[in-house]
């Protein structure tokens, strides 16, 4: 498993900067600014590369805590979701509103219900 730093965000922003203009070189840069050579390297060579971890998000963040609302308010009315309609609804949703999945007949697997539970308790 690789060892992830934990560093300012907009460090790197200047680091690359200051590397591109040539006033410091990659090992200065390093030491400056806290960050590896090999993080540093890989941002100038790949500028469009997404900082998160895992795989795209299928919903964004707005529908996903629209969705975690509507689960909520069902479940104090006393209508708890269970995961197949979860699955369900997600499907008519894909269904009407499609995007890039990877989701056979636009239905989510077992394995996104899992995940989704797990994110959602965090």
């Amino acid at each position: 498993m690789p060892k992830l730093r934990h560093y300012d965000k907009s460090k790197p922003e200047y680091a690359l900067r200051d590397i591109q203009n040539g006033t410091e070189s990659y090992r200065t840069a390093e030491k400056m600014y806290g960050i590896p050579k090999s993080t540093l390297d890989f941002k100038l060579k790949h500028p469009g590369h997404k900082e998160a971890l895992g795989p795209l998000p299928i919903l964004t963040s707005e529908e996903e805590a629209l969705l975690v609302s509507w689960i909520k308010d069902n479940a104090a009315k006393g209508f708890p979701r269970k995961a197949n309609d979860l699955k369900n609804d997600l499907q008519r949703f894909l269904t009407v509103n499609p995007r890039p999945h990877k989701f056979n007949d636009n239905r989510p697997g077992d394995g996104w219900v899992k995940v989704s539970q797990q994110i959602s308790t965090v």
